[in-house]
């Protein structure tokens, strides 16, 4: 037992000190959680804060609206990873929303007075909402295509990959509009809640690699990924929003749009690279990268043509989304048998993720912190 459990130890140590976080080797288990802190406002067409000058006509005057949405989230992450072989990996990923808020405010100007269109606006969007539970849950595979990991070593200084993962829909869904479900203000439920997810299930494959080398007496990796995600269609409750035609009446609005509402997310792609350089001997390591996510136009299909084209574009507004971010971490080690603190290796990642100005947009600007700490078990 005792032999057993240092040559676990050995190969964590190995295993750390490159960094790789794509597989683990055979019959090891991995098991990581995250804290996260994240804050940011809704980006619009133009890369600014919000959705500006929408223009709408109600009782014959012309109102122009500008909306700003921001959000705050406190996220709770587990990531459990086996490895089958050394060249496959199992991964399930399991968050928890903590904390989850939206504040909504919004400017009006008109020729006339803007009280009507205030009050109306007041009645459909709560100045803010909260939520929390359970996210999206995804289980997945990562295989080794090519190469040699840089836990194992070998001739070959670098590795490609492969991957397929499924998210499925655990979290909260919009509920579905009821004229009768109305709080004591008579303002319908439906309104008020901040949905956790969008209740469709997401197929992703990946595409994604490492090289590495010794420079300087120090290990330094460069890692890269690709990956396209797909979604599957599947029927909505629908959001009651007056603002796509001259009608303020919700029961009217839902009659128009109808019950059974067809949605499709537009699929993904997503891209990124790190750069990475021990910095502290068998103890930390330094990280720097930045990726970008394009999402396409999504898709509805209701009884009503004119508020599916609303849906997915309208002025100064697409369901297109663009989000490039930028991190820098830091990953302290505490695997080395010899230097090792308390009975059980670990690994302490702390980070921080910033999104990038004027690449951003039609989707919300994070800026986010974490904690994450990740410990090695042997399966015999």
């Amino acid at each position: 037992m005792i032999r057993k459990f240092f040559s676990l130890s050995i190969l964590c140590l190995n295993y750390f000190y490159s960094q790789t976080h794509f597989t683990i080797p055979q019959n090891v288990w991995r098991v990581s959680i995250e804290n996260k802190i994240s804050g940011g406002k809704w980006k619009g067409h133009d890369g600014g804060d919000g959705w500006k000058d929408f223009t709408y006509q109600l009782d014959g005057i012309d109102y122009t609206i500008t909306q700003e949405w921001k959000r705050n989230l406190l996220t709770q992450s587990y990531l459990i990873e086996y490895g089958f072989t050394d060249k496959s990996t199992f991964m399930l990923h399991i968050p928890k929303l903590q904390k989850f808020e939206q504040s909504h405010s919004w400017a009006i100007s008109s020729d006339s007075l803007i009280i009507p269109m205030d009050q109306l606006l007041a009645h459909y969007n709560p100045k803010s909402k909260s939520n929390s539970g359970l996210g999206d849950v995804t289980l997945g595979m990562n295989l080794l295509l090519l190469g040699n990991p840089a836990w194992r070593g070998g001739k070959n200084k670098y590795s490609l990959y492969g991957g397929i993962d499924i998210t499925f829909p655990f979290g909260e869904r919009l509920k579905k509009y009821h004229a009768k479900d109305v709080d004591s203000e008579g303002i319908p439920n439906q309104y008020k809640q901040l949905p956790i997810g969008n209740g469709l299930t997401r197929w992703r494959i990946k595409a994604f690699g490492e090289l590495y080398r010794k420079l300087w007496a120090r290990l330094i990796n460069v890692n890269w990924s690709v990956n396209l995600s797909s979604f599957n269609r599947d029927i909505i409750n629908p959001p009651i929003s007056f603002l796509w035609i001259q009608e303020t009446s919700a029961d009217s609005i839902s009659r128009a749009i109808g019950d059974a509402v067809l949605y499709e997310q537009g699929k993904q792609i997503y891209g990124s690279i790190q750069g990475q350089m021990e910095i502290w001997p068998q103890r930390m390591f330094f990280s720097v990268g930045m990726d970008w996510m394009f999402t396409g136009r999504d898709q509805y299909f209701s009884s009503s043509d004119t508020w599916d084209k609303w849906m997915v574009s309208r002025k100064n507004y697409d369901s297109r989304k663009n989000v490039a971010t930028q991190f820098l971490k830091f990953n302290f080690l505490n695997v080395d048998p010899f230097k090792q603190i308390g009975p059980i290796p670990f690994e302490l990642e702390v980070g921080i993720r910033w999104f990038v100005p004027l690449l951003t947009y039609q989707t919300f600007g994070y800026t986010s912190s974490w904690i994450r700490i990740s410990s090695y078990f042997q399966a015999w």
